[in-house]
């Protein structure tokens, strides 16, 4: 990891970190006011997976909105600290210093959230002790689920392949408003989820196991798909049949409702998916998700 990570970022000594960062928010001007941060946020990972958490950290550290940690993972020639735009790279920190560099630079009565995009899960274990929050966003995910599952009662928990299926939860939620399908709840005999990545289609059955409480007679089938998006269909069918597809814009999701004779449809954007957006959508949570929980638990102990 190099400077080149962070735009005009200033190598500076762990010690003066705090005082190059107040020089950067005031815009160099020494005794200048402070701007209002929110909550520090400490993103981990192999350096391979942090080159895409830079801009968001960025974009909300110019903001004043956060504080950002960089702490890339691994083997690195360069060692020391960089700071630039509110965000603070700590290149070739030993595992078993980065609980304590974190400690030291989180802003203090603020809210910390860590960002895990994988590593060592024995640091993600020292970090959730630090966290409020912890938004999991490793590949594959099932270490750091498994972590999480054991430490519920530590810290918030959310994961950014279920921040994705939010359209995709409300839809099929939505469609146990209708009286019809509230009628054909006992009905269901499979799920069918296309997906490109397994881990997210598993978290979504999950899910719809635990809130509508199946036993076996519901068969889960998750079909491979050869597109790039997570999830591309997922079919509910019995009684009644439901159905969500990803539009062929890849930008919205058609909903259908099948009851004999009678059908509803419609068309609904799945948002802006970008990481930073995102980012913020879970930043904007402060108390745990239980059904995230439910549906972490559901995967774990299956």
């Amino acid at each position: 990891m190099s400077t080149t990570l962070i735009e005009s970022a200033t190598g500076v000594a762990f010690g003066q970190i705090e005082t190059q960062l107040a020089r950067q928010a005031a815009g160099g001007k020494e005794g200048a006011p402070a701007r209002a941060l929110i909550a520090t946020v400490v993103a981990v990972g192999p350096p391979d997976r942090l080159q895409d958490v830079i801009e968001p950290l960025q974009t909300l550290g110019r903001t004043g909105a956060i504080r950002g940690i960089l702490i890339p993972q691994g083997p690195s020639d360069a060692t020391g600290a960089e700071v630039g735009c509110n965000v603070v790279v700590l290149n070739g920190l030993p595992d078993h210093f980065i609980d304590n560099a974190v400690a030291a630079l989180r802003l203090s009565s603020l809210p910390s959230v860590v960002w895990w995009r994988g590593g060592p899960i024995e640091v993600l274990g020292s970090l959730i002790k630090l966290a409020d929050r912890v938004i999991l966003d490793a590949d594959p995910p099932e270490p750091a689920w498994k972590c999480a599952y054991e430490n519920l009662e530590r810290a918030a928990f959310s994961d950014v392949r279920w921040t994705r299926l939010t359209r995709w939860r409300a839809l099929m939620a939505q469609f146990f408003d209708l009286p019809e399908v509230q009628a054909a709840m006992g009905s269901f005999t499979q799920l069918c989820i296309e997906a490109s990545d397994h881990a997210a289609a598993s978290l979504f059955a999950a899910w719809m196991q635990s809130e509508l409480q199946w036993d076996d007679r519901v068969k889960i089938e998750i079909q491979d798909s050869d597109r790039s998006e997570p999830i591309t269909r997922v079919s509910l069918t019995g009684g009644i049949d439901l159905h969500l597809r990803l539009a062929k814009s890849r930008k919205c999701v058609e909903s259908a409702a099948t009851a004999g004779q009678s059908a509803t449809s419609r068309v609904v954007s799945l948002g802006d998916e970008s990481v930073t957006a995102l980012l913020v959508q879970d930043l904007r949570i402060r108390s745990r998700d239980h059904a995230f929980e439910r549906a972490l638990t559901k995967v774990v102990e299956q």
